[in-house]
C-alpha cells in the first residue's frame, strides 16, 4: 500500500474523484424535469425551507417559519410542483441570514448561495491545507457533492470549525468567534466548545461567548424580539424527526440513527448513543489537556462533532473533511500508524453509499467510519510522535 499512497496518487485521485462528482450534478440536474429532480425533491433540495424562512421573513413574519403550516405555504410559492413539504427548525441567527437571499427569484437565490459556500469551501481549505493532497481531498470529498446538491450548510459549518480549530494556536480570539458562529446549528459546537472549556483557553471561549452574544442580538433586532419566542415555542423540530415513525433515519449519520435501524427502540438508541458520545468527550478531552502534536489534536477535535448530538446528518458530513484532511497531512510527514490510510479512505467515501446502504440493508454505516476517524485521530494524539506537524493557517 506505501507504493500506492504516494502524495500525487493521493492529489491524482482526489482531483478525478472531484472532476467525477462535477459532472454527476450536471448530470442530476440536466435530468430534472419541471424543476424537480425527483417526486419527492424539487432543485435545490432543501435549500427550499431556507428560502421560504428568508420569504417569511421579508414580509415581515419571520414567526411563521416555525410553523408547519406557513412554511408549507411559503415553499409552495416557491416550488409550485413541489408535493412535499419541509420544516424549519434553525435559530433566528441563520434566518437573518437566508433573509437577503429571498429578494432573488429562487433559482438565482440557490445559484447565488451554493456558489458562495462552494468558494469559501475551497477559499479556508486552500488556506489551510496549500496545494496538497489533503486540499484536492477536501475539495472530492462526497459530502461536498451531496451539500451542493441539497442546497444544504455543511460547507458553511465545516468552514467555520476548520477557521476555528486552525486558528486556535496563533489566533484564539478569531478562533472563538468562528466556533461561536456555529450557533446557528448548535448542536455541532458543542463537542468543541467543552474541549476550549477543559483545555482552559479562554480568549478563544471568550471569543465564542462574544459571537453568540452579538449573532443572537442582532437577529432579535432584524427579524423583531418575538423570533426568539417562536423558536423556543414551536422549534422542536429535531425529536420529531429523531423519534417520528417515518423520519428519515436512512439520512441521519450519528449513533442513534445506527441503533434505530437496528430496530432499538427510541429509549435505548438515546442511552447508546449517549454513552458513546460520553466515551468519545472523556476521551477527547483527556488528549486535548494533555497538548501535544497540532494537526492531530485538530483532527481529533473536529472528529468528535459527528459522534456527539443523535440530529447530525449526511450533508452536515462536510466537517470530516478537517479530520481528513489534517490526518492526511500529518501522515505524510511523519508516517503512517497500522490502519490510518484505510480508516482515512473509508471515512471519505462513506458520505456517498451511507444513506442508499441504511436504506437497502438497514445498517447505517457512517457512525461506524466516524468512529474509526475519531479513533484513529486519538491514538494519533496518544502517540505524541516527536515530529511536529504545522497547519498553514498563519
Amino acid at each position: 500500500m506505501n507504493a500506492l499512497f504516494t502524495e500525487a496518487r493521493v492529489a491524482l485521485f482526489a482531483k478525478a474523484i472531484a472532476v467525477a462528482f462535477l459532472f454527476a450534478f450536471v448530470a442530476t440536474l440536466a435530468s430534472m424535469r419541471d424543476m424537480m429532480l425527483s417526486p419527492g425533491r424539487g432543485f435545490g433540495g432543501d435549500f427550499i425551507a431556507f428560502y421560504a424562512a428568508g420569504t417569511l421573513a421579508r414580509e415581515g413574519r419571520p414567526q411563521a417559519a416555525y410553523d408547519l403550516a406557513a412554511i408549507t405555504e411559503a415553499e409552495k410559492r416557491a416550488l409550485p410542483q413541489a408535493t412535499y413539504a419541509l420544516m424549519y427548525a434553525y435559530p433566528p441567527v441563520f434566518q437573518m441570514v437566508l433573509k437577503p437571499l429571498a429578494g432573488l427569484p429562487y433559482v438565482w437565490a440557490y445559484v447565488v448561495w451554493a456558489a458562495l459556500l462552494f468558494a469559501l469551501h475551497v477559499a479556508v481549505w486552500r488556506v489551510a491545507f496549500g496545494d496538497t493532497p489533503a486540499f484536492w481531498a477536501a475539495l472530492g470529498c462526497s459530502a461536498v457533492y451531496l451539500n451542493v446538491l441539497h442546497g444544504q450548510n455543511g460547507l458553511l459549518s465545516a468552514a467555520l470549525l476548520g477557521i476555528g480549530l486552525l486558528a486556535l494556536r496563533n489566533r484564539p480570539l478569531l478562533a472563538g468567534v468562528a466556533i461561536g458562529a456555529l450557533c446557528y446549528k448548535p448542536q455541532l459546537g458543542i463537542s468543541v466548545g467543552l474541549l476550549l472549556i477543559a483545555g482552559g483557553q479562554w480568549r478563544a471561549v471568550g471569543g465564542a461567548a462574544l459571537s453568540v452574544a452579538v449573532l443572537c442580538a442582532a437577529s432579535a433586532v432584524v427579524l423583531g424580539p418575538d423570533i426568539w419566542r417562536a423558536f423556543i415555542e414551536l422549534g422542536g423540530g429535531a425529536r420529531v424527526v429523531l423519534e417520528g415513525d417515518g423520519g428519515p433515519l436512512d439520512k441521519i449519520a450519528s449513533v442513534y440513527a445506527l441503533v434505530r435501524k437496528l430496530g432499538a427502540p427510541v429509549s435505548v438508541a438515546y442511552a447508546l448513543h449517549g454513552l458513546v458520545a460520553l466515551a468519545v468527550m472523556v476521551l477527547a478531552i483527556r488528549a486535548w489537556r494533555r497538548g501535544g502534536e497540532e494537526l492531530p489534536r485538530i483532527a481529533m477535535a473536529a472528529a468528535t462533532v459527528p459522534l456527539v448530538s443523535p440530529y447530525f446528518f449526511d450533508y452536515d458530513l462536510a466537517v470530516i473533511v478537517l479530520p481528513i484532511g489534517a490526518l492526511l497531512i500529518d501522515g505524510f510527514r511523519n508516517g503512517w500508524m497500522p490502519g490510518m490510510r484505510a480508516i482515512l479512505l473509508v471515512a471519505w467515501f462513506a458520505p456517498a453509499i451511507a444513506p442508499k446502504l441504511a436504506e437497502l440493508t438497514g445498517l447505517q454505516i457512517m457512525p461506524l467510519a466516524s468512529i474509526a476517524l475519531f479513533w484513529a485521530a486519538w491514538r494519533r494524539c496518544e502517540s505524541r510522535t516527536e515530529a511536529s506537524g504545522q497547519a498553514r493557517w498563519t
